[in-house]
């Protein structure tokens, strides 16, 4: 945009005003031209329809005596005169059998044509469906109406009005089928019609709008000259951060409002103030802002690295035996990196931007099945006590980041009891009301799940209490701990719509409880997580990769390739689409990229699905989730893992795609 124009419209109320008018005006004319379009637009196409309805009729009424005997001399006639009307195309009779007996076209049109089959598919359709119901039909092309009429031994039924033609009088309503006749109309001449409309109506608007305009901007600009002189005292107070009082020259709107302006010089101090403890908060909201930007900038290069180290290393050790002495070296080279691919989904889950797939589950279930996690976790001095509701606890809730809470804090807690003790996990059916608000944010009063740990440990003093949540923040010694584990488990519980609080003494231990909203849902008591510990069935299809980084798309096709797929690799959106339609009739499944050079991932599968509409996809991404749901794949029908991926992960996944 010119910037002298914007600068008129920033600072002149009178820009404003006839920009407000145009756009009105605009509206309006707008309205009105697309109300008399539409109505012409009806008015016509009726009347073009009303006149295919009455030849057709009249072809079907003058024909009967040609059909009949199936003289084309006889029919030649009324063919022609129905031929010889402005808007008319083409003429047809047919027999009791659907034989063309007779057709004609007007000179010079040319009628695109169907295949034979189709043509012939298309009229037993069209004269079956006239034998069931003998009334005249049409059909609407696109450019042309087709019209047709069953020939009855007396003619058609006809209205009363159309009677009126015949000297002969209304004929027979019932009546023998001979034979079948058809009218094709062009559009054309209408939509030429329509087109001079729709013109000279956006013409006309235009000149009123623009007259209207000009004369509401000539009345207005004589009207805010007196604000002028109030805007150059603004003005000055703006550069010079002082303000000398306006002359109050009249008492309408205009000396209001310099009233109003005197009054401000008055609160200049209070508003300087003001000014000053919310520029203390942006600056501390964009300190937050910039560890989220962090996060989300580090996960993909991050997390793509993670996948070909984690990959590889689970490849070497499927491939060695359980007594190679080797196999040690690269179990701890996967526990550093699912250390590292923890460290960044602490990263993620604290900035709020981690990737959360909610599903109803039970969270007594799913405690007792973390418990066995736990065991291995914490030493074996320390005792972990089960204290679970009676009543089953629903909560819509992502099962892995509920498993990430619940393992930083047992963590947590292991660490507050270096001589041994008991870790409870409790939960809880509790109703909050409007009090518990007070200290917790926005009232969401309701029923809620509560799971709260405690430990028999050292506990904390209250200045350490306060700010065990703050990003970076340890009592831990240098290079023993990230301080990112309860930041991410407050980001997680506020992902999820919770809320989380701790009390603790020194000496006497600490309690956390975690407030999850319940939902009004039944699971099966008895149902169980899938496994984890084997590998799917062998497959056999044909598997498209599109992945950016080579050492992530490497990965995959060994992966895939060692498991019985076939796989045919793309280096970007383009390159994907190019080798989908190479290869379109054996690739069964999508493995796409969200972020890629040239075309993103959900761009490559609507442009796939536009060509093979049951094709199925596995979408794959490092990026944090905002970034994702702006491409527009987490949504629902769409199938997603985020990285880094171990290899039975992905194997999983790809089965579990291809068998939906």
């Amino acid at each position: 945009m010119n910037p002298n124009i914007l600068k008129a419209f920033t600072e002149k109320f009178s820009v404003k005003i006839f920009t407000i008018y145009a756009t009105f005006m605009l509206l309006i004319s707008s309205s009105f031209t697309c109300f008399f379009i539409y109505h012409e637009t009806k008015t016509l196409t009726e009347a073009l329809k009303n006149k295919g309805s009455l030849l057709v009729k009249v072809l079907a009424y003058n024909s009967r005596i040609g059909v009949f005997s199936e003289n084309e001399e006889l029919l030649r006639l009324p063919v022609e005169g129905v031929i010889q009307q402005g808007e008319t195309l083409e003429a047809w009779v047919f027999n009791r059998e659907g034989e063309v007996l007779t057709n004609q076209k007007r000179a010079g049109i040319n009628i695109p044509e169907k295949p034979v089959k189709e043509k012939e598919r298309i009229r037993k359709e069209i004269f079956e469906r006239l034998e069931r119901d003998p009334v005249p039909i049409f059909l609407d092309k696109g450019d042309t109406l087709e019209f047709w009429s069953p020939v009855t031994s007396s003619g058609v039924t006809l209205s009363w009005d159309d009677s009126l033609l015949f000297e002969e009088g209304l004929p027979p309503k019932k009546d023998r089928i001979i034979g079948f006749v058809k009218v094709t109309l062009d559009k054309k001449i209408l939509n030429k019609q329509i087109k001079d409309l729709l013109l000279r109506a956006v013409l006309i608007g235009l000149v009123f709008m623009i007259l209207g305009s000009g004369i509401v901007y000539f009345v207005v600009e004589r009207v805010t000259r007196p604000l002028n002189r109030l805007t150059e005292a603004v003005k000055t107070l703006g550069k010079e951060g002082v303000a000398e009082r306006v002359p109050v020259e009249t008492r309408d709107e205009v000396g209001r409002l310099a009233d109003a302006f005197n009054d401000m010089t008055e609160s200049l101090k209070k508003r300087e103030e003001e000014k000053r403890v919310l520029e203390e908060e942006l600056r501390h909201a964009q300190k937050m802002e910039a560890i989220g930007t962090l996060a989300g900038g580090i996960a993909h290069d991050f997390n793509n690295i993670l996948t070909a180290i984690m990959g590889y290393a689970t490849l070497l050790e499927m491939k060695m035996g359980k007594d190679n002495p080797l196999r040690s070296y690269v179990e701890h080279i996967l526990t550093s990196g699912e250390k590292a691919a923890n460290l960044t989904q602490r990263i993620l889950a604290f900035s709020r931007k981690q990737l959360i797939q909610p599903r109803p589950i039970n969270l007594n279930a799913h405690v007792e099945n973390v418990k066995k996690l736990l065991e291995r976790l914490v030493r074996e001095d320390i005792t972990i006590n089960l204290q679970l509701a009676q009543q089953d606890l629903t909560v819509m809730a992502d099962p892995g980041q509920i498993d990430q809470v619940i393992i930083n804090l047992a963590t947590n807690a292991r660490d507050a009891m270096p001589d041994g003790g008991v870790l409870t996990i409790a939960t809880e059916s509790v109703k909050l009301e409007r009090n518990f608000f007070k200290a917790q944010g926005p009232e969401k009063p309701g029923r809620y799940a509560l799971l709260a740990l405690s430990d028999t440990g050292t506990g904390m003093d209250e200045e350490i209490r306060e700010k065990i949540f703050e990003p970076f923040f340890t009592t831990k010694r240098f290079g023993e701990g990230t301080g990112l584990g309860l930041s991410m488990v407050y980001g997680i519980v506020k992902q999820h719509g919770g809320f989380i609080d701790v009390s603790s003494k020194c000496g006497e231990g600490t309690t956390f409880r975690i407030y999850l909203p319940m939902i009004e849902r039944t699971l099966e008591r008895n149902k169980k997580e899938k496994t984890q510990d084997f590998l799917p069935e062998r497959g056999t299809q044909t598997v498209l990769i599109a992945e950016d980084d080579e050492s992530v798309r490497i990965l995959s096709k060994e992966v895939l390739t060692q498991h019985g797929y076939k796989v045919i690799e793309a280096i970007d959106g383009e390159d994907a689409l190019r080798k989908f339609i190479k290869n379109k009739e054996k690739i069964e499944l999508l493995l796409l990229d969200v972020i890629m050079p040239k075309k993103n991932g959900k761009e490559v599968h609507e442009e796939i699905m536009r060509i093979r509409p049951d094709i199925k996809a596995l979408f794959i991404s490092g990026y944090a989730s905002d970034i994702i749901h702006k491409k527009g794949v987490v949504e629902e029908g769409l199938n997603f893992i985020s990285k880094p991926i171990l290899p039975e992960v992905l194997l999983r996944k790809v089965k579990e795609v291809l068998e939906q």
